[in-house]
């Protein structure tokens, strides 16, 4: 019989570090041997080649994400100096609805005490136009009650130059005593 066989049936120990038929672990190690130079034949090219554009590609994707950063740091950059900007437009333009609305309000008062002094001259034009009517009527009323009362009087009709005298008088005795 062969001792090889009875110990591979056996499964019997080689030694402390090899756990079973020396010849397994030699053709093992050749099969791997082969499989191995198969590899490094056929797939090593391929393999560096992926290895090579996957390197490539992580390059790639660092420097957009590097570029991508510093843009957005730019853009948070430009928008503090906006923000910056912004509250210094925004006190300008605070600044300048408040003149805006002194000068309105002043141009208001303004426009106001026109119209009440329009108002005043008004109404004295219209006081002065009253009273100029009221005692034109009031004199010819006056001059109608004299003349009736002077011919009463007198018992007989007045010229003119008479009647105007005595309308004169009259209206002066009237004016004097207001």
């Amino acid at each position: 019989m062969n001792p090889i066989l009875f110990a591979a049936e056996g499964h019997a120990e080689n030694a402390f570090w090899l756990p079973h038929d020396i010849w397994e672990v030699f053709w093992g190690t050749l099969a791997f041997m082969i499989v191995m130079a198969l590899l490094w034949k056929f797939a090593k090219k391929p393999g560096s080649d992926y290895f090579e554009k996957r390197s490539a590609g992580v390059a790639e994707s660092l420097e957009e994400a590097e570029t991508a950063r510093r843009e957005a740091e730019s853009e948070r950059d430009r928008i503090k100096a906006a923000l910056a900007d912004s509250d210094a437009e925004a006190a300008r333009i605070l600044e300048e609805a408040r003149r805006s609305a002194d000068a309105l309000s002043a141009d208001i008062a303004t426009r106001a005490e026109r119209d009440v002094a329009s108002v005043h001259e008004r109404a004295a034009v219209d006081l002065a136009a009253t009273r100029a009517q009221t005692e034109a009527e009031l004199s010819g009323e006056l001059s109608r009650l004299a003349l009736g009362a002077a011919e009463q009087v007198v018992g007989e009709e007045l010229d003119d130059s008479s009647q105007q005298r005595l309308i004169d008088t009259y209206i002066n005795n009237i004016g004097g005593q207001n």
